[in-house]
């Protein structure tokens, strides 16, 4: 990959990431998503709780067809790793396998990146010493990085984190349009 543009990177393909991504997409906002594919919830067998599947669904299938929706819609996702992600004038530069990447905004999606957190400055707190603080949108210290479910600190529930993803990506939608966003289907 040759160095790509984009409005918004996610770093992390579970349904913070995912659902992140599909609201951005929706509101035609340029996004990719990053992920290996470690999401603890593609270990899940059976999801009781996700609303929408009465008869349950495996957390594999819930996230196939997460990505597929968003993908849908025009997010890119990419089934990579960020190495690194730093600040450079004004933007932040992410760093995979296949190239290098650009972005006005970067949104931690995934409990397993601290490793990101950390590298562009941000403190991390709560129990364990795991977790991104954020405000009521899900910004983060940095100047335009957000972060969305578990690396915030909340319950390892994946409707949480999906509902989280979604906050975020309003909330980015907002800023990037300067004004009000409502995403309803009719």
């Amino acid at each position: 990959m040759s160095e790509q543009r984009y409005a918004v990177i996610i770093a992390g393909g579970g349904t913070a990431g995912l659902s992140c991504a599909l609201f951005l997409a929706r509101a035609d906002v340029t996004v990719a998503v990053f992920d290996t594919e470690r999401s603890s919830l593609r270990r899940v067998s059976r999801l009781n709780n996700y609303l929408g599947f009465p008869e349950g669904i495996s957390g594999n299938d819930l996230l196939d067809l997460s990505r597929r929706q968003a993908e849908r819609f025009g997010a890119h996702v990419y089934a990579s790793n960020i190495e690194t992600a730093q600040r450079r004038d004004g933007r932040f530069v992410v760093t995979t396998a296949e190239g290098i990447c650009s972005s006005d905004y970067l949104v931690i999606a995934s409990n397993k990146r601290t490793d990101l957190a950390t590298g562009l400055g941000l403190p991390l707190g709560g129990f364990g010493s795991k977790f991104v603080s954020v405000d009521a949108e899900g910004k983060t210290a940095v100047e335009n990085c957000y972060a969305a479910g578990r690396i915030t600190g909340l319950p390892s529930q994946a409707v949480i984190s999906a509902g989280d993803g979604a906050k975020a990506a309003i909330a980015l939608i907002q800023k990037i349009r300067g004004e009000y966003y409502v995403d309803h289907d009719t």
